[in-house]
């Protein structure tokens, strides 16, 4: 029994208050008008009835979730691959990596996404069903007793310990927060969601497993004995969008973040101007106050008073120009921020230029993938501990994000470049394969075999300017 096992670590807390930005832009609007006074704030003298009229008026420009897409689209362009050094019995699991349906690429796809969007971290977890001891390699396989994968979110981890063992930093418990489905002992066609938390304990004989189930007055009560992984290591592995330390990350995107709730208030006042503005108001001065005013087509409204006047009021507009440059002010910094292809740039660019923007854009972006390889060949070969298969490992996670820039001045470049003597045709079509202009299926040699067979260099058809 205890009431502190789901209590989140001081560094755990740091982690999900720095996440809570892109969490909120990346639910788009609705979780920012959830959000309310957190990003929009209400104004001093507003009442509360205009303030909730005024954010559901709001609505996002979401340039976050834009960024953090595009980078992740740019790495996963082509698909996440084992190499030829993964056993075979590893690649048929990695087709159904977190049995649930996912391969490994579509898997890490998630894994990716939400470190960039989050806490800068994300982690993978390898689980596998527990055995008895007496089952054949062919017995689990019938069964489906093979390690898997898990994504655990920043929000999944509540706390961690660390011990140096060998002069490395290894986990020594890490607890984590988990949500079961159980029938629902009154309703057939309903279910109950229970709160759990698993605690994993590196022990000298191997790492415990508990679990603990919360009960009445707030306290945690364990259930079931404890287990034991089969693993000498808590087998979670940290992915580092943004490394701070072990086990902790911060936002890779946070000034992306700020600019894009800047844009949000501004937004925010943009569309309330708006509103006010074309809804001009009536004025009326020196008329009976018990003389209706009539407005309306083919009637006319008089007075005898001398000094009688009515006349619409209407807003300048000067404020509402004021409030679009803001906005288009804010959304160029969104741009350099990493959204260059959501706003447009005025005037052209050199293919130079075009390369040196991109190289420095996605250099960030290779040491992150960089960072998801290793993530998964660890997993890999933890899998492959537990599924005794030897060695895990390695998989090929794509880097080469200059395929989004090829244009047509740099495919004018590698077609005299061949013609002149200066590129192998199987280097040069690799190059296409690689930035997937043609398809993957394509093999260099044949392909250059085949040109060869039909006579003729590689030349300029005038298709390229």
């Amino acid at each position: 029994m205890s009431k502190t096992v789901a209590k989140r670590s001081a560094a755990s807390e740091v982690m999900l208050a720095s996440a809570a930005k892109g969490r909120a832009l990346m639910g788009g609007s609705d979780a920012m008008r959830a959000a309310g006074k957190a990003y929009l704030p209400k104004f001093s003298a507003e009442s509360a009835e205009a303030y909730d009229e005024r954010t559901a008026l709001s609505w996002l420009f979401n340039g976050y979730r834009k960024t953090v897409r595009d980078m992740t689209g740019r790495v996963f362009a082509l698909p996440i691959t084992p190499a030829d050094d993964v056993p075979s019995g590893l690649v048929d699991m990695l087709e159904n990596a977190d049995l649930q349906g996912r391969d490994l690429s579509t898997f890490a796809r998630s894994v990716f996404e939400d470190g960039l969007s989050g806490a800068g971290i994300s982690f993978i977890m390898v689980d596998a069903p527990r055995r008895t001891g007496s089952e054949t390699k062919a017995d689990a396989r019938a069964r489906n007793l093979r390690p898997y994968l898990v994504h655990l979110r920043a929000e999944d981890v509540l706390g961690w310990k660390t011990e140096t063992i060998d002069n490395i930093t290894r986990l020594s418990q890490l607890r984590l927060a988990e949500t079961i489905n159980e029938q629902d002992p009154k309703d057939e066609f309903a279910q109950v969601s229970i709160d759990q938390v698993r605690v994993l304990d590196r022990l000298p004989g191997g790492v415990q497993v508990r679990l603990f189930q919360k009960g009445r007055d707030d306290e945690w009560n364990e259930v079931d004995e404890p287990s034991f992984t089969g693993h000498p290591e808590i087998t979670v592995i940290p992915f580092y969008a943004n490394r701070t330390s072990f086990f902790s990350g911060s936002p890779l995107l946070d000034d992306l973040a700020d600019v894009n709730i800047a844009h949000w208030q501004s937004q925010s006042d943009q569309r309330q101007i708006l509103h006010v503005a074309r809804v001009p108001i009536l004025f009326g001065s020196g008329l009976p106050d018990d003389k209706p005013i009539v407005i309306s087509t083919s009637t006319a409204t008089t007075s005898s008073e001398p000094t009688a006047d009515l006349k619409w009021v209407e807003h300048s507009g000067a404020a509402i120009g004021a409030g679009r440059q803001d906005l288009k002010d804010l959304e160029f910094q969104m741009e350099a921020h990493g959204l260059q292809l959501l706003v447009n740039q005025a005037g052209g660019q050199s293919a130079t230029g075009a390369v040196l923007d991109a190289a420095k854009e996605t250099s960030i972006l290779s040491m992150t993938a960089d960072s998801l390889q290793d993530c998964l060949e660890q997993a890999l070969q933890w899998m492959a501990d537990y599924a005794s298969e030897g060695a895990g490992g390695s998989v090929k996670v794509n880097k080469d994000f200059a395929a989004n820039i090829l244009d047509a001045q740099e495919l004018q470049l590698l077609l005299a470049a061949v013609n002149t003597g200066n590129m192998s045709r199987e280097t040069f079509i690799s190059t296409l394969v690689n930035r997937g202009i043609i398809a993957d299926s394509v093999t260099p040699e044949d392909e250059a075999q085949r040109i060869e067979d039909e006579g003729g260099n590689l030349v300029d058809t005038g298709i390229v300017a």
